[in-house]
Parts: structure tokens; sequence; C-alpha cells
């Protein structure tokens, strides 16, 4: 099993750098000729934008996930009538909610984000992104769900996004117009869709199929899971999307754009546990419906130590170079104010590393409704205070309540797992690989030297040599099992 997320994992990992690399340096030179303001209207739309989503997508693409695989096996006429109802129910709520918009982003721009200046615009473009985003979710699920990795990254990164870039590159040349952006993005996510819906229907799934069947009847199996795992979507949404929705609606929007820009550094760091998850996803409900255990405990400890051992030496040539890097969004030098922002929110991400794929464990592993109690007390707690305290302390109490409760949603996890399971992610080598993490993290905050080009090559070279040496038994073993 090992092995197959594994090797499953390393498109995924190979498609995020590659998106990553592109991605970051295209990001850098959008933000320098809109301007850091202009970037935070275009996240505060963004973030109404998934807002929609997560609505209407009502939890099918979990509920494929879990379900399609033994289903296709057991009864495919009953899987594609399934999957077409979906899309059918999916094209009369696409329909819907652009008529909807169209009527009422005036309404929203007037009466919520009063803080925003000619947000209509850019607020009814970006929202076109939700029908293409619940296709999405609906079609890469299925490429998730039969565990075809590769496809998803080749359909959506390694050809959408250098056509992204190179879009860009020319029309920004001659405009600095965000919403010229916007419809980029609007062509290539769109381009992807279509991609990934015909490569799926030419293979063995024969899914594309909008034709009703009056004799359908939704299992009730489908119906209650998917009602726990929507419940757990819109909840994870306020539980994670919180702090920059108070932003958006307290504070102009240079605010949200800085913060955007240091959750976009920092968030570097979770490309592979996030493709993890992904393929981790299937594996863990297969593993947990058979009562393997053991094994389970092994692939948590395993996944962990192999996310952190190539995760966090990053980390620490991030904070080395964490003045050039903020330098890169901003010539002026203005972001740097906000360096101890960034160092704040990547112990945050380097607390989630450390508890593994703890989140996907009690989604998959039957403990849902203990995920959705903790992801409720976050999203309320951290709503109130996010309200209470952004006016007077701005990006300072964001960045804090983002650190205080990544730390209560992780442990919280971890006790849940360990008591209902009896498997946890630490394990000697990933205790090893903290001892020697953090005294480097405190010398690359502290320091203040001054960098030359060769430098900026040789620094992580070296450093990652060196963890190659300390854990060269562990990765020798790692490989062994791939072979």
């Amino acid at each position: 099993m090992l092995k197959l997320i594994i090797k499953q994992a390393n498109w995924g990992i190979l498609g995020t750098v590659f998106g990553f690399a592109i991605g970051f340096f295209v990001k850098i030179y959008i933000i320098d000729i809109v301007g850091v303001s202009n970037w935070g209207k275009y996240v505060s739309a963004h973030t109404f934008s998934t807002a929609l989503d997560v609505f209407l997508t009502f939890g099918i693409p979990v509920v494929i996930v879990k379900f399609f695989p033994d289903l296709w096996k057991a009864n495919k006429d009953y899987a594609l009538q399934f999957i077409g109802k979906v899309l059918r129910i999916s094209v009369i709520l696409s329909l819907s909610l652009i008529v909807a918009l169209y009527f009422s982003v005036p309404l929203i721009d007037k009466f919520v984000y009063t803080q925003i200046d000619d947000f209509s615009p850019i607020l009814f473009l970006v929202a076109l992104h939700t029908p293409i985003s619940i296709f999405t979710g609906i079609i890469t699920a299925l490429y998730r769900s039969v565990l075809k990795i590769k496809e998803i990254i080749i359909y959506s990164t390694v050809i959408t996004v250098p056509i992204r870039a190179i879009l860009a590159f020319i029309i920004f040349q001659y405009t600095d117009n965000i919403l010229y952006f916007v419809g980029i993005e609007l062509f290539t996510t769109s381009l992807s869709l279509f991609l990934l819906f015909r490569r799926f229907n030419k293979a063995e799934y024969k899914v594309l199929n909008f034709n009703g069947n009056a004799n359908f009847v939704w299992d009730n199996k489908f119906v209650s899971y998917g009602k726990k795992m929507y419940a757990n979507s819109v909840v994870h949404f306020f539980s994670a999307q919180s702090l920059r929705i108070v932003l958006s609606l307290a504070l102009p929007p240079l605010k949200l754009g800085v913060y955007s820009i240091l959750l976009t550094i920092t968030g570097v760091s979770m490309f592979l546990i996030k493709n993890l998850n992904q393929i981790f996803a299937p594996a863990i409900a297969k593993l947990y419906d058979q009562g393997n255990t053991t094994e389970l405990d092994g692939l948590f400890k395993k996944t962990t130590f192999i996310v952190n051992l190539i995760t966090l030496p990053f980390m620490v040539i991030i904070v080395v170079f964490a003045d050039e890097i903020l330098m890169l969004f901003d010539k002026s030098g203005g972001l740097l104010i906000y360096k101890s922002y960034l160092i704040g929110l990547l112990i945050a991400r380097m607390i989630s590393l450390l508890a593994g794929s703890s989140g996907t464990f009690m989604i998959m592993a039957g403990l849902e409704k203990k995920e959705l109690k903790l992801q409720t007390i976050k999203a309320v707690l951290i709503t109130i205070l996010a309200v209470v305290l952004v006016k007077q302390y701005e990006l300072i109490a964001i960045v804090s309540l983002f650190i205080i409760f990544m730390l209560f949603i992780n442990i919280s996890q971890l006790i849940y797992i360990k008591r209902r399971i009896n498997i946890s992610p630490f394990s000697n080598e990933l205790l090893k690989l903290i001892i020697i993490v953090i005294p480097l993290m405190v010398f690359s905050a502290i320091q203040e030297f001054s960098f030359t080009y060769l430098e900026f090559i040789l620094i992580p070279v070296v450093l990652y040599l060196v963890f190659i040496v300390l854990f060269f038994k562990q990765i020798k073993k790692i490989i062994n099992i791939i072979r």
C-alpha cells in the first residue's frame, strides 16, 4: 500500500512543484503590476466564490471518493446513473447561480463589501469560477477514487499552468487591470475541466451521461454520508476561511493582500501533505473498513516522516531567505515589516505537518462527527475573536488566531485518533528530525546575513545533503519499498 501511495504521490509532488514554480513567479509578476491592494480585491472575490462552491457541492466529491470504486465493481449501471444524476443537478445549479449572481452582485457590493471600492465587476467575474469548480470537484473526485493522480496532474497542471503563465506575461505587458487575470483564470480552468472530462470519459469509465432515469433512487448510505460531509465541508470552510472573510469585510483590501501573500509563501510548505492526503484518503477508508489498524499505524508513521523529512528543511530555507522572498513581492521593502508574521505562520504550518494526515484520518476512519465538532468549535470561536480583535490589532490578531487554532485542531485530532484507533504519526525518526530542525529554525530566524547569488543555490543544496546523510538509512528503506 505504501508503495502505491508513494508512486501516485510522486505525480502529485511533481505537479505541485511544477505548478508552484510557475504560479509563484506569475503571482509575483501580477502583484508587482496590479499592486497589493488590487490583489487583495481579487482574494476577497475568490473567497466569496469558494464559499459558493462549498455550499453548492453538497459533499458529493467526498461521496464519490469513498463509494465509487466499490460501486463500479458491484453495479456499473447504477454507478453511471449516480454520476449522471450528479451531473444533471450540477448543470441546473450552475445555470441558476449565474442568473442569481447577475442580479445580486451589485447589492452584495453595496451592502456587504463596504470597505472595497468598485467591487462588482471583479466579484461577478471571479464568482463565475464557481460552476467550473463544481464540475472540477466532481471529475477530480472520480480520478482520485480510482487512484489516477497522474491524469489530474497532466491536465490540470502540466498543460494549463504554462498556458496561464504565457497569457499573463503577454497580456500584462499592455495592462495593469486585474480583471484580465480573472479572464485568464476562467479560460485555463475551463480548458482543464474539458480535458479532464474528455480523458476520463474516453477511458474505461463512460460517465459523461446527462440522460435521466426516472427510476433512479439515491442509496441511503450515500445520502447519510453526503449529509455528514456536506456539513463538514461548510464548517471546514468557515473554520479555514473565516479570517479572510473578516479581513475582507472589516479592513481595506491592502491588508488582505498582505495576508494572502504571507499565506502563499508559507503555503508552499504544505504542498506535499496536500497531495498525499488526496491519495491517502481512499487507502485509509479501505484499511479502516478491513480493520487493519496495524498497517494503518505503519502508514501513518511512515508517511508523516517522509513528508516532514522533505518539507521541514524547505521551511528552514524559507526562513533563511525570508527578507529576499518578501522583497520579490514588493521591491520597495514595504512587506519586510511583516517578517515576524511570516515566521509565525510557518510555525503554525510546521505544527500541522507534524500531525501528518490527521484531518484525513478523522474523515475517512469513522470520526466524522468528532471532526465536525472540532471544526465547528474552531469556526465559531475564531470568527467571534477575529471580529472583536481585527479592528484594533489588525494582522497581528489574525496571525495569532491562526497559530492558536492550528494547535487546537491538530492536538485534538491526534487525541481522538489515538483513543479511537490507537495509532499515532510519531516515530523515533520523526522525533530525531524535530530535534534537529528546531535549532536550525531559531538560528535562521535571528540571522541577518546578506547573501550572494551563489549562496542562494549552495545553502539549500548543502542543507538537504546534511539531512540525507543524517537520515540515510531511513531514506534507503523508503527507496527499497518503492522498488
